[in-house]
């Protein structure tokens, strides 16, 4: 790798944690156990573009960044971890040519197994909050999550730009 990709390339990962960190911590609305933000979006066009691993730690890295300058709730380092996987499953799914069938499988294991399942054992250890509310509640929240995830991604991924910007970085 030469200077100039070297350089391209930490320019392009900057702007992407850069807009990860706004767009999942300022442009969010969160409440104690429900968090509405967009930045799965260019987690995925960072999986796109970079591998499995680099997509993870930008994903993390985004997302404690964003817990030290915008606070919102509890620091718990158990959020990073599943941010981290977050990024590693979509690096996974979504890093060689994303199909539909792909893009289903990540949403399904990073809605209903990380976000669902992690994030609700680490809000019941913040919170104390009994499990049938907290499943119940999140369970209605990560049907519907699903479903934007999967439409927004299949109309990403059939973007001509991502597919031309993904050929560029390649090469």
């Amino acid at each position: 790798m030469t200077t100039t990709t070297s350089a391209k390339t930490m320019t392009i990962l900057g702007s992407l944690t850069a807009m990860q960190l706004i767009l999942g911590s300022l442009l969010s609305i969160q409440f104690l156990t429900t968090k509405i933000a967009f930045a799965f979006i260019i987690v995925a066009v960072t999986a796109r573009l970079f591998s499995p691993l680099i997509t993870a730690g930008t994903t993390a890295l985004a997302y404690l960044l964003g817990m030290l300058l915008f606070p919102k709730f509890t620091f718990f380092p158990g959020f990073i971890l599943t941010a981290f996987l977050t990024g590693l499953v979509f690096g996974y799914a979504f890093h060689q040519r994303p199909t539909l069938p792909r893009i289903m499988l990540a949403t399904f294991i990073v809605t209903f197994v990380l976000n669902l399942g992690l994030n609700s054992l680490w809000l019941h250890w913040l919170y104390q909050t009994p499990w049938p509310i907290l499943f119940t509640t999140r369970l209605i929240q990560e049907i519907i999550t699903m479903l934007i995830y999967t439409v927004s991604l299949s109309a990403l991924f059939k973007l001509p730009l991502l597919n031309h910007l993904t050929t560029r970085l390649s090469s």
